[in-house]
């Protein structure tokens, strides 16, 4: 009786303050409604979501890559972290910007994944691509065995990789740049690009050919994004939209604007209870769901509670930032209390969700301390603080299952309904239990040890591979559960290998090895040299800007007007448009120039050919009236005949120049036979005239 009235005392204080931030928070949808969130800018590390798993998919761990495990739902996969596919085996990714499809028998890692860069490495398989935003400095990129791929825009694309190395990249929508062999070649939408060999590799450019079962299983799960009510109320940084459709409803929340609730869980149920806690550097604790919809309300957003159930409050589209949280809990426990969070075995552990303007200190990041009175203490209304879950702290620590955990002592959790709020660090110390990927257990298979240790060729610097966890417990220990801070993992760190080895695409400096095949070398782009590799911590095009824009490509076989159409070069960047400008008006004058010669060159022949005949006058070869005479006043020449040229070159007939008179240029001989009595006719007329002249002349001296 006394628990259920002090139940509902906690759901009317919440009820009432829910009331007065209605006022405040009106049209609070497309405004940040949340305060207290001083990490959004602290760590640039992301993550990726794993969305869907289909057949046999094995995973591990950058700081235990030895430990190959079965794959999770809702894993976040971020800095090192690698995945493999069996022959049946599919994976889908989902970050903020895009989605990427892991097709069977693929291996697949992430070597750099922040806010910037995007970057991964593909040992062997299939791999496809959706991008749909890429920001302003902002780096997408793919690394295989003998190529870079640099995916420019948004688009679709795929890269494959065979079992010697050999990659193919496939554009179907954006603008890629393929490096290797220390050269650089453009790839447009509509073609794919083979490059063959390791060290000096070859490449083909070709038109994309019809789509294959694959192709058809990525476009299948692609098209469930727009037909989503989600991504009309939340912002696009936010991955896992389009799972809340199937498991609830969207509803207008007074005070809160569009909020989302789930509509198949059982009595009784709240938020961050179907799930488990792992360890994953570098924010520490972090909340893996076991329900297929467990992301974006679990790591975006708060949470409330009304009479009519929990209510998932998101960011909204107008967002101008978007930053992933392992979870957006309230630890409690503290110090003085008998029920406090310890460092050893035994002992409780309890949390519960945050609610809208709830103050919330991070317990990774620089501002992990929470030494500001602002966000913590016994004095401050928490929204939820009456719906924690506690939990004893060796099933907190081992990973396990959280719902066959809970404790339902009632003294339990008033004392915990009561404690005060843990500001900063969570003072448990992680296990090697705590680093698993999956609650399943045995083993997983592993990639074939040819690709496994097979170098990837890279266009940006990856950083150095993560810490091994065994590495990093004393240091944990030493800051009371606190993540390493950047200073301590410098400190750890003996050898700066990266996660796999790697080798620049920059052989020398100025050198290319990549070069066209000899088959279709003359109809292929030509590659722009790599001066240098993209230093650590800078993107591509900050580091290393594309200074002019490549030609056209050339297909044989293509019409001209399709050719120009399909292959035309990207719009230009205000970074290079003055240069490319200069480029076109040297090309305007080479090509002004080349005409003029062929022009002159024309002229002499003529002016041979008529000093060699001294009994005719000289003619006017282009056909028009001298300077300064007027029309009507120029008296006629007698015009020769011009010599047959040879049967097998036709003769050619060149466009008019500015400011230049026309040459007539009548053919000799023509393959009509039409045309052919036509010259003969205006042959015979032309030496009729001549006679005429010449007996004129006689007649009158």
């Amino acid at each position: 009786m006394m628990e259920s009235l002090r139940r509902s005392r906690a759901f009317g204080a919440a009820l009432a303050l829910g009331v007065t931030l209605a006022a405040a928070t009106a049209a609070a949808q497309d405004r940040s409604r949340y305060d207290g969130d001083p990490w959004d800018d602290d760590i640039g590390q992301t993550v990726a979501r794993v969305a869907y798993i289909s057949g046999q998919v094995s995973y591990s761990r950058g700081d235990d890559p030895d430990d190959w495990q079965p794959a999770a739902l809702n894993f976040p996969m971020t800095l090192g972290d690698r995945i493999y596919t069996e022959r049946n085996g599919r994976v889908e990714l989902q970050l903020g910007g895009g989605a990427i499809y892991l097709a069977p028998g693929t291996d697949f890692a992430a070597l750099n994944l922040t806010y910037d860069v995007k970057q991964f490495s593909l040992w062997q398989g299939s791999a496809s691509f959706r991008i749909r935003r890429i920001d302003s400095g902002e780096t997408v990129e793919v690394d295989t065995p003998n190529a870079a791929i640099t995916l420019d825009r948004e688009g679709d694309y795929r890269v494959d990789v065979d079992r010697q190395g050999n990659t193919i990249v496939r554009v179907t929508r954006g603008y890629a740049y393929v490096a290797a062999g220390g050269g650089e070649v453009p790839l447009g939408s509509g073609r794919l690009m083979i490059i063959d060999g390791i060290d000096f590799p070859e490449y083909d450019v070709r038109r994309l050919g019809r789509r294959d079962s694959w192709d058809s299983w990525v476009e299948l799960r692609a098209r469930r994004r727009p037909n989503f009510d989600g991504y009309r109320y939340v912002s696009e940084d936010i991955a896992g939209i389009a799972d809340l459709d199937d498991y609830g409803r969207w509803t207008d929340l007074p005070g809160y604007g569009r909020c989302w609730s789930p509509s198949r869980v059982g009595p009784g149920w709240q938020p961050y209870r179907d799930g488990r806690w792992v360890w994953q550097d570098p924010w520490g604790w972090t909340w893996v769901s076991t329900e297929p919809w467990g992301w974006a309300p679990y790591h975006y957003g708060r949470w409330v509670n009304t009479r009519t159930g929990w209510y998932w409050i998101p960011e909204g589209r107008s967002t101008r930032r978007v930053r992933y949280a392992p979870a957006l809990v309230a630890f409690v426990g503290g110090p003085g209390f008998s029920v406090s969070v310890s460092m050893g075995g035994g002992g409780h552990v309890g949390w519960f969700p945050l609610a809208p303007r709830d103050p919330f200190v991070p317990w990774w990041g620089s501002r992990r301390s929470g030494n500001d009175d602002r966000y913590g203490g016994r004095n401050v209304n928490y929204g939820n603080r009456a719906y924690v879950t506690v939990v004893d702290q060796s099933s907190f620590v081992s990973g396990r299952a959280i719902s066959a955990s809970v404790v339902r002592d009632p003294r339990t959790l008033r004392n915990f309904a009561e404690a005060e709020v843990v500001r900063g660090p969570i003072p448990v110390l992680p296990s090697s239990a705590s680093i698993r990927v999956s609650v399943e257990r045995g083993s997983a298979p592993r990639p074939p040890s040819a690709s496994a240790n097979r170098a990837v060729v890279t266009r940006l610097a990856p950083p150095p591979a993560p810490i091994a966890f065994e590495v990093k417990t004393n240091v944990i220990k030493e800051n009371r559960g606190a993540p390493l801070a950047p200073a301590d993992t410098e400190r750890l760190r003996t050898d700066k290998r990266g996660l796999t080895p790697t080798r620049s695409v920059t052989v020398e400096e100025g050198r290319v090895t990549l070069t066209p095949k000899a088959a279709t070398g003359a109809d292929m782009p030509p590659p722009v040299p790599v001066t240098r590799e993209v230093p650590r911590g800078q993107t591509r095009r900050e580091g290393q800007p594309m200074t002019r824009e490549p030609a056209p490509f050339k297909e044989q076989n293509v019409p001209a007007r399709e050719r120009e159409e399909r292959s035309a070069p990207p719009p230009p960047n205000d970074d290079n448009r003055r240069k490319q400008q200069a480029d076109q008006q040297q090309r305007q004058q080479e090509e002004a120039a080349r005409r003029q010669q062929e022009l002159d060159a024309r002229r002499g022949r003529q002016n041979e050919q008529d000093r060699g005949d001294g009994n005719r006058p000289k003619e006017d070869v282009r056909g028009v009236e001298p300077r300064g005479e007027r029309r009507g006043e120029q008296k006629q020449q007698p015009r020769s005949p011009e010599p047959d040229p040879p049967a097998q070159v036709e003769p050619r007939q060149e466009e008019p120049r500015k400011g230049e008179p026309n040459e007539v240029v009548i053919p000799e001989r023509s393959k009509d036979p039409k045309s052919q009595k036509a010259i003969d006719k205006e042959k015979a007329d032309q030496k009729k005239r001549d006679e005429k002249n010449r007996k004129d002349d006689r007649r009158n001296p």
